[in-house]
């Protein structure tokens, strides 16, 4: 029996696992939910199947999936649950900052929270990065199987939520993806303005996010930890300082506050106190 399934928005999450839901044998796509029609048929055009649907056709559906914004995410499932729900269905959503909760108004059905922890540039991108990425899911012991279900059929991880604090865990995505992206765009402008041509630059930026994610992953940030900082050496960061006030002052703060980052990282691999004092006076004097 295929399962029956439909995504309210359109957008890059949304498409992304539409493509890979479409594919499936198992998966019976019917199409997305959205509030604007012309968006809405573009999208199902990129997907290649599928249909515009209104909120009562969702009542076909046995799995619902909320791939919206945050902010939209709450106004989505209220018009939507306004519609009457297919009894018994599960309604999920693609959410990091939130669990359950946003279905708690929302009767009869199974409810359920699948975060695909990967970046979705576009929604061609995202279909790509979804294999093998991991996927944070939530839910009620009737929603746990169908949930794992569902990151098996889009070749997602799953990582069953522990419980904790939501809101840390979505900031931390942010930090390591949004970061990440924001940095290497720092490091890039900074490579440019010493003259470094374009396909060298990303040459070196692969090359060195790549190893120090690789270092990380395989010995923990402490450890991983290299360069002036690490090794004490004030003289140098203060090199770093004067050239880049110079010469590409805008990145001036993002390398304060990431050096005093790894300069915590240094003293607690055991960088010695008065080595650790004089960088961070460099530091602070480069603010």
């Amino acid at each position: 029996m295929s399962l029956r399934l439909a995504i309210v928005g359109p957008g890059r999450v949304g498409q992304a696992l539409a493509r890979r839901f479409a594919r499936h044998p198992r998966v019976q796509w019917l199409g997305f939910v959205g509030t604007d029609p012309a968006r809405t048929a573009a999208a199902l055009a990129r997907v290649g199947a599928g249909e515009v649907l209104l909120p009562r056709d969702l009542r076909r559906a046995h799995v619902v999936v909320f791939a919206v914004s945050d902010g939209q995410l709450a106004p989505a499932i209220a018009t939507c649950a306004a519609a009457s729900p297919r009894p018994c269905s599960l309604w999920l959503h693609t959410s990091g900052r939130f669990g359950c909760e946003p279905f708690a108004a929302v009767p009869g059905v199974r409810c359920g929270a699948l975060h695909p922890v990967a970046p979705f540039p576009d929604p061609a991108h995202g279909d790509v990065v979804l294999e093998g990425a991991p996927a944070v899911i939530d839910g009620d012991e009737r929603s746990l199987p169908l949930l794992q279900r569902l990151c098996d059929w889009l070749a997602l991880r799953p990582l069953r939520w522990p419980g904790g604090d939501r809101q840390l865990y979505h900031a931390a995505c942010a930090l390591a993806a949004n970061g990440a992206t924001s940095l290497w765009a720092e490091a890039e402008a900074v490579f440019a303005a010493c003259g470094l041509p374009a396909t060298a630059r990303a040459t070196l930026l692969a090359a060195l996010v790549g190893a120090a994610a690789d270092a990380c992953r395989e010995r923990g940030a402490q450890q991983a930890l290299s360069g002036p900082v690490r090794r004490g050496d004030a003289g140098t960061v203060q090199a770093h300082l004067q050239a880049l006030a110079a010469g590409a002052p805008t990145a001036l703060p993002s390398y304060v506050a990431l050096m005093q980052a790894a300069l915590r990282l240094a003293t607690a691999a055991g960088l010695p106190a008065d080595t650790a004092a004089a960088v961070a006076e460099a530091l602070q004097r480069g603010r």
